[in-house]
């Protein structure tokens, strides 16, 4: 049976949004296309109607995942930015976080599209971090915007790695990372 092509965009949204939650949530290697048309309310087969294969399906959830998260933190001068990053909100759920912090250590091993997909994301949410950075007239440059947001991905990162087993040092990494970011010359000078 044919569907309309309203009916065929919003099921390749669907498996967008799923295939976006599942690998934040679980990891690259831990995401399967079973889990992803399941959660997606489709079959297998409606799934491979949009994507050839699982790395172009997710290429494209990579940079959906990137989009949804940036909408979420445009328009934070960076001290918003920096306490809604690195909130205990964001770590702990990370199917709707931010694909580098959740994704960081697979990346490397991915296929060269999805490596090029993340580094797109990547600098999209530098360049983002650098226009929170000028609404605070914070001093600012590309390399303060990569160290700040390189600082993020890892904080946030490593609270999640050890959330698990040590919730109060976990607690403390974000809180670290956010004192450290306000403290004497560093990015942010107000609240």
């Amino acid at each position: 049976m044919k569907v309309s092509k309203s009916k065929a965009s919003d099921n390749r949204d669907a498996i967008l949004q799923a295939a976006s939650a599942q690998m934040r949530r679980r990891g690259l290697d831990q995401t399967s296309i079973a889990d992803v048309a399941r959660a997606s309310g489709l079959t297998h087969g409606a799934l491979y109607s949009h994507f050839a294969s699982k790395d172009a399906l997710a290429t494209e959830a990579m940079k959906c995942a990137f989009a949804d998260c940036l909408r979420d933190f445009t328009g934070l001068s960076a001290p918003q930015f920096l306490k809604r990053y690195l909130s205990t909100e964001h770590r702990d759920n990370p199917e709707v976080g931010c694909p580098a912090a959740a994704l960081v250590s697979e990346i490397a091993r991915q296929p060269a599209e999805l490596q090029a997909a993340f580094r797109g994301g990547v600098d999209r949410f530098v360049a983002l971090t650098g226009e929170s950075l000028e609404a605070v007239a914070a001093e600012h440059g590309h390399d303060r915007a990569v160290l700040m947001f390189a600082a993020m991905v890892g904080g946030l990162a490593l609270s999640r790695a050890i959330r698990d087993v040590d919730a109060s040092g976990s607690a403390d990494i974000l809180r670290a990372r956010q004192e450290a970011a306000r403290g004497p010359g560093q990015w942010l000078t107000c609240d």
